[in-house]
């Protein structure tokens, strides 16, 4: 697949210039006449180098970079004009040339590919470690779970030959997890790629209690969902908030006492979102740990009584959240517990 630039500039010199020298490096181009051009549908353009033509020093840099540190983190960007029109912006991957002739400053181009490859290899790294430690014992574990069905140690009743069956497609479920998550470590964007329906997000729920039951059963623990059979549909990647719902409510099961219940509930937050809550009674967090808990490999110190956020699921669920260019946040209730909230799209009316 070809690297992808964005040309901003309505100077057909400032595009002839480097389309020429992009094309000649194998990149797909595409071409905007402005900011306001950009700003107007900017998820039309997907890029990995974009070149801003600003020698007036009027680009909207902070409008720009608010959207691409969602959708495109680790996108270069070259201001082409006034170096010091960019100084206050701390972004590792901007580069300032002062004309179209000029070459990226050398110190500055060092310093920050250095950054962008100590992430590239560290996600790469990390991709290869989780699923080559993961992926193994669990495809040994299937193994064990197939040779238990075939009978071979022995006839099972049907209630056994119902429970692994079911073990079976979880495992199979989990593998195809482990796979994405390979390939949002192998990312340039950091960004999943949404195979986008219109869907009831009752039957999503449904599916994630569904997968979950046993582990919720065994702790006697009701989980109570709350939700209009009118809700409005959902705009989205049906799977991959399914896999937010059984993070979420995973997570509450581990962590809720015996014989507790947990809430799940919707509402439409405004004409565009839907809310959706994740309620438990497992104990709280601390509230000064509660904005990182969604960080990679995140863990809150191992003294605490509860120690929600290990690992990568919650991470994968802000992958995923703001993929839809949604929100997540945690919030501890007045039950005791904590409360997962997130808001994602919803269908537009007359679409």
């Amino acid at each position: 697949m070809a690297n992808k630039a964005l040309l901003i500039s309505s100077r057909k010199s400032f595009l002839e210039h480097f389309a020429g020298l992009l094309v000649i490096n194998r990149f797909s181009i595409q071409k905007t006449a402005d900011f306001e051009s950009w700003y107007q549908n900017p998820e039309k353009f997907e890029f990995d180098i974009c070149f801003v033509d600003n020698p007036d020093r009027i680009f909207n840099y902070e409008l720009f970079f608010n959207y691409i540190n969602r959708r495109h983190p680790q996108s270069i960007v070259v201001n082409v004009g006034d170096e010091s029109s960019i100084k206050s912006y701390n972004h590792n991957l901007l580069f300032g040339a002062d004309a179209i002739s000029d070459s990226i400053g050398m110190e500055s181009f060092i310093k920050n590919m250095g950054v962008f490859l100590k992430r590239a290899n560290t996600r790469t790294e990390l991709a290869a470690m989780l699923i080559h430690d993961i992926r193994s014992p669990l495809n040994s574990l299937i193994a064990y779970i197939q040779l238990l069905l075939n009978n071979t140690f022995g006839e099972l009743n049907e209630g056994q030959q119902n429970m692994l069956e079911k073990a079976m497609v979880l495992g199979d479920q989990t593998l195809d997890m482990l796979e994405d998550m390979n390939e949002v470590y192998k990312s340039e964007q950091f960004a999943f790629t949404l195979e986008k329906e219109t869907f009831r997000i009752s039957r999503v729920i449904e599916q994630a209690m569904l997968n979950l039951w046993v582990q919720a059963d065994q702790k006697d623990i009701k989980i109570k969902k709350e939700l209009s059979d009118k809700f409005p549909l959902i705009k989205g990647d049906a799977f991959q908030i399914q896999r937010v719902f059984v993070n979420l409510i995973e997570n509450a099961i581990k962590y809720s006492p015996e014989g507790s219940q947990i809430v799940i509930s919707a509402a439409q937050k405004d004409k565009r979102m839907a809310e959706f809550s994740i309620c438990d009674n497992g104990g709280g967090i601390p509230e000064d740990k509660l904005k990182s808990i969604f960080q990679k490999s995140y863990r809150i110190n191992d003294t605490a009584s509860f120690q929600k956020g290990h690992g990568l699921g919650l991470y994968i669920c802000k992958l995923i959240i703001k993929a839809h260019n949604g929100t997540i946040e945690a919030i501890n209730n007045d039950v005791g517990g904590v409360t997962f909230r997130f808001a994602i799209p919803i269908q537009s009316p007359g679409k």
